[in-house]
């Protein structure tokens, strides 16, 4: 279904009755990743972010994390109780963010993310990096773009995985993904590394062989030794499809309250 947040008709899906959950995809992705998620007895609302899926592509002013952010909050509105807020990713960079600003979230999974980058210096350098991924997304197409993207090292996905994921990744707006990049890529959204202990209770999920968010995920939990960190085995940077049945039991458990 559509629904106007703030202006911009977003595609959302809501599916079940229960406690309310918030599911945030990543990059490239859209509402409907939760489709490969075990049903649980909730409420789940599931929007396809700004610049992705069937939701509106407005500017890159329209569409940076704090605006990102105030759309969702809307999307709290539709609910009296506290909220669960799950993001993969982007996703959950976006979820740690709006856990941040808002107090109805009283509980956030990170799955694959990252609050942020420390430095200025480490911000800008993402910044040119996504630019000259934004401009070959421009130039040489979605199918060029989506090539790369699904050989990156950070992957653990067998050819169907990618085959099963491609069809999504192809069906974006080039220029509405290049945006994306622009306006809320990690080099353009604020740290939240000083922010960290005013989230409400946090959980991160990570792929045992995603080398780089395992250590970030850690340096987090030094930081809040009460996050709680879950490992995924035999699972790369998406381990809710890389391996979808050790990931279900585990966010069936934390959604739940049985961990």
């Amino acid at each position: 279904m559509n629904i106007d947040l703030r202006g911009v008709r977003y595609e959302v899906i809501h599916r079940g009755e229960g406690k309310p959950v918030l599911f945030l995809h990543g990059f490239t992705g859209n509402a409907h990743w939760v489709d490969s998620l075990p049903t649980l007895p909730i409420r789940l609302v599931s929007p396809s972010l700004l610049q992705h899926g069937a939701t509106e592509h407005p500017s890159v002013n329209r569409s940076t994390m704090s605006q990102q952010v105030k759309d969702l909050s809307r999307l709290l509105d539709t609910d009296d109780r506290p909220w669960t807020v799950v993001g993969y990713s982007l996703g959950g960079r976006i979820a740690l963010t709006l856990a941040a600003c808002d107090e109805r979230v009283e509980h956030v999974i990170g799955i694959s993310t990252t609050p942020g980058l420390l430095t200025s210096k480490e911000r800008a350098a993402r910044r040119r990096q996504d630019a000259e991924l934004a401009h070959l997304i421009e130039t040489k197409g979605i199918a060029a773009f989506v090539n790369r993207w699904e050989n990156l090292p950070l992957w653990r996905q067998t050819e169907d995985m990618k085959r099963s994921l491609r069809k999504d990744r192809l069906a974006q707006h080039p220029n509405a993904l290049a945006n994306s990049l622009r306006s809320i890529g990690t080099g353009h959204m604020p740290s939240l590394w000083g922010t960290l202990q005013r989230l409400p209770r946090t959980d991160l999920i990570v792929g045992s062989d995603d080398l780089k968010f395992k250590a970030i995920a850690r340096h987090m939990q030094e930081k809040r030794p009460d996050i709680k960190i879950y490992e995924i085995s035999n699972a790369g940077h998406a381990p809710h499809i890389e391996n979808a049945s050790e990931f279900g039991t585990i966010i069936k458990k934390l959604i739940l309250g049985g961990i």
